[in-house]
């Protein structure tokens, strides 16, 4: 069920009929640029290329400003954890389990907060604890939007999947300290796709050792063989694989207004704010089929309009607002 293997070659077939609207929309991608194509390869080689100062610091000031107002008005995605109703004792088969647990389950166990007990962000902060405050902002940001949908960004995404994926998920989190770590915090793989994945990260905040760093092994997009199939594992077992300080080992340490793009298929893990917080922007991309987009964010009609036909196929229909 948690296994990533290489796709074989009946399974490309296939794909090239189920994703046959994607694969047609390649006639848009621009032709890559001398350094768009090294930055393809590096991610072939790699799983990941960095881009320093890619936000330019007008840019970034506007988008600090917006996510900090949007927190502010409590526009945050609830039910929300509380790890301060979290008991270490009555909790301990779920904080074994990575704090991996439905909204719904999360509510039935009184380890939520909802809207209705939000009254300011100190409040929320200091009463809940929450490890993280998740943020759609697509819907009131044109900077939000031209970073997402950059198409230098967008036309190394495609060349490296070898198709126009969609824009599948978009949202900003804001991560504190907590006294549990929960699932994005232990070494993983995502396991929505074998081929058809990338992610870009945002990132709002300088980063450093305290306040959660993101870390990636290098080169284990395509390397199955060790820790694979399972939803989660140690740091017990990834040190022992990829020790620590070692030249597979790449911790994230970046300026505000760098931007990761990451196979993330590969082993990789946000470790935990020790101080302060950390803002970081996720964009995923997937394919989908005819009849099964989700809309995971709104997009306004009048900022869709305003794209290119290159961005456009990117945003799933059913996120028009």
């Amino acid at each position: 069920m948690f296994e990533l293997r290489p796709t074989n070659a009946l399974e490309k077939v296939v794909n090239r009929v189920r994703f046959h609207k994607r694969y047609a929309s390649n006639r848009l991608v621009p032709r890559l640029t001398p350094e768009q194509e090294a930055m393809v390869s590096k991610l072939r080689r790699d799983g990941f290329v960095l881009l320093e100062n890619f936000v330019s610091p007008a840019a970034l000031s506007v988008m600090q400003e917006e996510i900090d107002a949007a927190l502010r008005a409590l526009d945050f995605q609830t039910p929300c954890l509380a790890q301060s109703r979290i008991d270490a004792e009555r909790h301990a088969e779920l904080i074994r389990n990575y704090l991996y647990v439905s909204d719904e389950k999360m509510a039935e166990m009184g380890l939520s907060f909802g809207r209705e007990e939000a009254h300011s962000l100190e409040q929320v902060v200091r009463d809940f604890n929450p490890s993280t405050l998740t943020v759609y902002m697509l819907e009131y940001s044109e900077h939000y939007r031209r970073v997402w949908l950059d198409e230098n960004l967008l036309a190394v995404v495609s060349s490296y999947l070898g198709l126009v994926p969609h824009l599948a998920e978009a949202y900003v989190r804001r991560n504190y300290p907590s006294p549990f770590r929960t699932m994005n915090h232990y070494w993983h793989r995502d396991l929505n796709g074998r081929h058809y994945l990338l992610k870009i990260f945002v990132f709002l905040s300088d980063c450093t050792v305290e306040n959660g760093p993101h870390e990636f092994i290098r080169g284990s997009h395509k390397r199955f063989d060790l820790l694979n199939g399972k939803r989660y594992f140690t740091d017990q077992e990834v040190d022992a694989a990829y020790p620590p300080h070692g030249p597979d080992r790449d911790v994230g340490m970046v300026k505000a207004g760098t931007v990761i793009i990451e196979d993330t298929r590969g082993l990789h893990r946000a470790q935990m704010p020790n101080v302060g917080f950390r803002d970081l922007g996720y964009a995923v991309f997937v394919p989908f089929t005819e009849g099964s987009q989700t809309a995971n964010y709104k997009f306004p009609r009048a900022g869709w309009e305003s794209l290119t036909d290159f961005q456009r196929a990117f945003i799933p229909r059913g996120c028009l607002s």
